[in-house]
């Protein structure tokens, strides 16, 4: 695990620079923490790092927002979703294979159908905001 205190959003910057140092096409980002944390800000600090063509935004009514670049990002957040069943109709699957990096808010839905992932938890310590960072691989399970 990986751990990161950011007392402001130029250190929310920093974690964002070091994921775009170790996140390649396919991978997939989980990010758990309460409304306002600072998921949403993650993902758009990480896009504006990568270049992406279109500006991040929040994709709470859409759901699902593919940002295009020389690396392409998904963004899902599920926080309106209920059940397994309102998953299944997104696609959702066919979308983690065709490597963009994929970043998904309020991930409880959908996180025991990956084998493989990163998961960045983010909670409040006083004024300060700790990113805790985990990699997830179920593959090398025996």
């Amino acid at each position: 695990m990986k751990r990161f205190v950011a007392k402001s959003e130029q250190d929310t910057i920093e974690v964002a620079r070091y994921l775009t140092q170790i996140l390649k096409p396919n991978d997939v980002v989980l990010l758990e923490g309460d409304l306002g944390s600072g998921k949403t800000f993650l993902v758009k600090a990480f896009c504006r790092l990568i270049n992406t063509v279109d500006s991040a935004s929040s994709p709470s009514f859409p759901i699902i927002h593919h940002y295009q670049g020389p690396q392409p990002v998904n963004h899902f957040d599920f926080y309106r979703l209920h059940n397994e069943s309102e998953l299944d109709q997104l696609g959702w699957e066919e979308m983690l294979s065709q490597g963009a990096i994929t970043f998904i808010e309020w991930p409880q839905l959908i996180e025991n159908h990956l084998q493989r992932f990163y998961k960045i938890c983010i909670r409040f310590e006083g004024e300060h905001r700790v990113f805790e960072l985990t990699e997830v691989n179920r593959l090398d399970r025996d």
